[in-house]
């Protein structure tokens, strides 16, 4: 599958920055940021997404940090800073807790992983299963209740992506957290209705060397709504 992933380096000075975009999305979302560093980026399309081919099998987030693993070692690099959004975020963090000697530093935007569910969602959790049960008892289509109290995500994937999905929503890696040595900064929108404040705080206090940036007036894209704050702040974080 390495070999087959869709990629694209935009050369730079010698420090690598990997970005790791989120469910559902591409490595084009980081292209205008890439395009504005003086550093060597590297943008790449997950397994499943963009132009990169579709897994054959279930991949759990730990399978998708395995692949990334092995595709830094395909291209040799070194020295590298690693970026992720959401979901790439979340293998971002997996990546860095196994702590690798190429992994430079870390950034964390807006990223899953750590389970703590509100009264809201509680109460919508208990609904669904309540009304599955029903479903199932009578003989309805449960496909039918799984769209309406399904996310975006959900709604959009089909086949075993939709599988993968149901299965890495369900993943809390707090333990693998706890792991990360980097040096990390953890960069959130006040306002990320898919991945609530209290997770990227929780992040901040699991990982020893983190600093925690919330950006005022921003959701779920807080790289993309504040675009030139964002490279300020990563190329202050990167460095030389």
């Amino acid at each position: 599958m390495i070999k087959q992933l869709h990629y694209e380096i935009i050369p730079g000075n010698k420090k690598n920055i990997l970005f790791l975009h989120g469910w559902g999305a591409s490595f084009l979302y980081y292209k205008q940021i890439a395009k504005k560093l003086e550093y060597t980026s590297i943008l790449l399309d997950l397994p499943g997404f963009g132009k990169s081919p579709i897994p054959k099998k279930i991949m759990t987030s730990f399978d998708y940090a395995n692949v990334i693993s092995q595709f830094v070692e395909f291209l040799n690099l070194k020295d590298v800073v690693v970026v992720g959004h959401s979901f790439g975020g979340k293998i971002a963090a997996i990546l860095a807790s196994k702590n690798p000697e190429w992994m430079d530093k870390l950034v964390i935007i807006s990223a899953p992983g750590i389970k703590r569910r509100n009264l809201k969602l509680k109460t919508k959790v208990a609904i669904y299963k309540i009304l599955f049960r029903i479903f199932r008892t009578f003989g309805f289509n449960v496909n039918r209740l799984r769209e309406k109290f399904g996310s975006e995500d959900y709604k959009n994937s089909k086949g075993i992506m939709r599988e993968i999905l149901k299965g890495v929503v369900s993943e809390d890696i707090s333990e693998e957290i706890k792991k990360i040595n980097k040096n990390t900064l953890i960069i959130w929108g006040e306002f990320d209705d898919a991945v609530p404040i209290y997770v990227a705080k929780e992040y901040k206090r699991l990982i020893k060397n983190s600093k925690l940036i919330i950006y005022e007036n921003a959701g779920h894209f807080p790289f993309l709504e504040n675009i030139d704050r964002f490279l300020k702040d990563l190329k202050n974080f990167v460095g030389g």
